[in-house]
């Protein structure tokens, strides 16, 4: 019997469950000239720093009534976008009917929740181009409620208490590696949605946790321990997160543009631009030591 020489088909990429893009809120953008006004940079707004205290009926100061004095407070950020990029080579001798850009496509698409995170936790973007960007290990701009190193379920509890700290009550999101929320077991929640074939994640109070397979552990910049290890990582409290994402496009124009005819390969390459924030009435951040493994 002849051995079968047919090729089967990549499978499905899919991005892990309970990443950031399950909690933030996402803003796809079309390639219209209005909207994609938005790479070139833009402000941020956010409500949550308001000044708030309880008063009597008849309008007088409460002593220990104030909840939060905002008067000294920005209202907006600034924030400078950044651009994903996806590589892919091709022998020119591949199957026919194969559509290499689709392939490309369907990559950004697949890695871009993982970039995402990155950038966020660590800024890699934001530090090359030295931008005002904020993002999770910003050097100072995180507080550490409790020093030390903690158990992923002390430092989960810091933070949940740290969140209640945001000057209006608002709920926040709690960041995490994979291998700590794998620790923090039955403390953390996976709700499906969507028939089954995504879900959230979230604390046993309803706080939503962001997985991230792109978050690298790293503590705020300067801060004792901040480099990750097989011991050391960090989790995160921030306020709401907010993700903008354009269309992805092609950079070749032809398949021929990308074709180095000397080894018979060709070269596609797919790009979006992404922005990501946070409200950063909330932002906190604690140490976690890890098991170390066997």
């Amino acid at each position: 019997m002849a051995a079968f020489r047919g090729v089967y088909t990549a499978p499905e990429l899919k991005p892990t469950p309970c990443g950031l893009l399950s909690v933030a809120t996402v803003k796809t953008h079309t390639s219209s000239d209005y909207d994609e006004r938005w790479v070139r940079g833009f402000s941020y707004e956010f409500d949550s720093l308001a000044t708030t205290r309880i008063l009597t009926t008849n309008d007088d100061d409460v002593t220990g009534g104030e909840l939060y004095d905002a008067s000294d407070e920005q209202y907006y950020r600034d924030y400078s976008p950044f651009f994903i990029e996806v590589e892919i080579a091709r022998s020119t001798f591949g199957l026919p009917a194969q559509d290499r850009f689709a392939i490309a496509l369907k990559q950004l698409e697949a890695a871009t929740q993982k970039a995402v995170e990155l950038e966020l936790w660590s800024g890699v973007a934001a530090t090359a181009a030295t931008n005002s960007n904020v993002f999770l290990s910003k050097e100072g701009a995180a507080t550490v409620p409790a020093s030390g190193a903690h158990t992923a379920s002390n430092a989960l509890f810091h933070l949940e208490q740290a969140i209640a700290s945001s000057p209006t009550g608002a709920s926040g999101v709690i960041h995490m590696t994979r291998d700590v929320a794998s620790i923090l077991g039955s403390k953390i929640v996976y709700a499906s949605t969507d028939g089954g074939k995504t879900g959230k994640a979230m604390t046993r109070l309803g706080t939503e946790v962001a997985i991230g397979s792109g978050y690298s552990g790293i503590g705020p910049y300067s801060v004792t321990g901040a480099a990750p290890s097989a011991t050391n990582r960090w989790m995160y409290a921030t306020g709401p997160v907010e993700v903008h994402l354009s269309k992805s496009e092609i950079v070749n124009e032809s398949l021929s543009q990308g074709i180095n005819a000397n080894i018979n390969d060709m070269v596609i390459k797919a790009v979006r631009s992404a922005a990501v924030y946070f409200d950063p009435s909330i932002h906190f951040a604690v140490r976690v030591a890890v098991p170390a493994t066997v």
